[in-house]
């Protein structure tokens, strides 16, 4: 029996190319599609396009680049981009993500967001915490910037219930309420101690935000503004730095955040005041760094972390029984986990149209495309397989 568990041991991938590897081998019968394409530079953005045309395949995103300003080969562009790119899905497998378009942007993309009410408005953020705005087909707007100081800026959010209102957040712990029709500030305040990593517009509730910061707190506020400060709803002091933030598109009252303890905590925001979480998810062996929930079906939130890993989680099987093979895989509400990056995942995105079609790009230059298989996402999906297709 000892020989027998040491030579499991020996099995098991020792390094990160050797999980890759073991990744590779395994993809095909974990996913209904898969593409990998590596990036002449890193990007720390990623996000879906809208289908531009639902009766073709043609699907598009949005990337950044991380260039090394300091290079002195002269053959090699160092400008920053926001670049458009494109791909076939689902016939386009084997195909590599193809540049179509590009607009050179000022500084290095931090984050990048897309108007739900225009896609063709994008809006960014830089190392020195100056928001751009761009028209898709114009090119470049303007820019906000005179309020943050120079430091990074990583939280952007438009509203899902104005059109006009974006607001950004950044390392000088000030959070900013723009409004991009205007192109002026509408208010701000720095009640965060510390700097702010992610900010969040709610879905349902049209004048309430969330913010997290290296403060550890985690603050629900208004943008009616009082005393020159947005009205804080309420503020939590969680056990650890915060990462990331993000509502429910279905619930109100329902929020995750994550961080530097690996850990997810879902909360309601009716019982906000006791600080207690409703749960805590652990499935990451690093700091969470985004979170995103899927707005194609209730309860599934999608996390990322510096472990290299992407967790789809489907809150709805918080409780259910587990057979001892399934609980060694985890709680019964990770319902999948992407291995195939081999650093840090920078961002992820989740496509506004296709259920479970997933971007995700990292630290070393390259972006995957992904679904997770119907066998995964749908364990009902036997009962729609009559015994003739069996036979057949």
């Amino acid at each position: 029996m000892e020989s027998l568990l040491e030579d499991n041991e020996q099995k098991q991938p020792q390094t990160v190319d050797e999980e890759y590897a073991l990744w590779k081998k395994n993809s095909e019968s974990m996913y209904d599609y898969v593409s990998e394409t590596k990036l002449g530079w890193p990007s720390m953005v990623v996000e879906w396009l809208p289908t531009p045309d639902p009766s073709l395949e043609r699907q598009e995103l949005l990337v950044g680049t991380l260039t090394d300003l300091d290079g002195k080969e002269s053959n090699v562009d160092n400008k920053n981009y926001l670049k458009f790119c494109k791909i076939d899905y689902p016939s386009g497998e084997k195909q590599a993500l193809k540049v179509f378009k590009k607009i050179e942007h000022d500084g290095e993309i931090n984050k990048l967001k897309i108007n739900p009410f225009d896609s063709k408005i994008v809006s960014t953020i830089n190392e020195k915490s100056e928001i751009n705005v761009f028209d898709r087909k114009r090119g470049f707007l303007g820019k906000l910037k005179g309020v943050h100081s120079e430091d990074d800026g990583f939280g952007l959010s438009f509203s899902k219930l104005d059109s006009s209102l974006l607001i950004s957040a950044a390392s000088d712990g000030k959070r900013v309420l723009w409004d991009i029709t205007k192109m002026n500030k509408v208010a701000e305040d720095s009640t965060h101690t510390a700097g702010v990593n992610c900010i969040e517009f709610s879905s349902l509730k049209k004048s309430l935000f969330a913010s997290v910061s290296d403060d550890s707190t985690l603050l629900l506020s208004d943008t009616r503004t009082t005393g020159g400060s947005f009205e804080t709803v309420h503020s939590l002091k969680h056990t650890s730095v915060l990462n990331a933030v993000s509502f429910s598109p279905f619930s109100e009252n329902l929020l995750a955040c994550g961080g530097e303890d690996s850990l997810i905590a879902l909360y309601d925001l009716r019982y906000f005041k006791q600080s207690n979480p409703l749960h805590v998810m652990a499935g990451h062996e690093d700091n969470i760094t985004n979170l995103q929930w899927a707005d194609y079906q209730d309860g599934i939130l999608v996390s990322s972390g510096e472990d290299r890993k992407l967790i789809y989680w489907d809150i709805n099987k918080i409780g259910n029984e587990q057979t001892p093979d399934d609980a060694e895989d985890g709680v019964p509400e990770k319902l999948f986990v992407h291995g195939g990056h081999r650093s840090i995942i920078n961002d992820f995105s989740l496509h506004p149209s296709i259920p479970w079609l997933t971007v995700s790009t990292e630290e070393e230059n390259y972006t995957q495309i992904y679904k997770p298989t119907d066998k995964i996402t749908n364990p009902e999906w036997m009962e729609d397989i009559s015994l003739d297709d069996l036979e057949n």
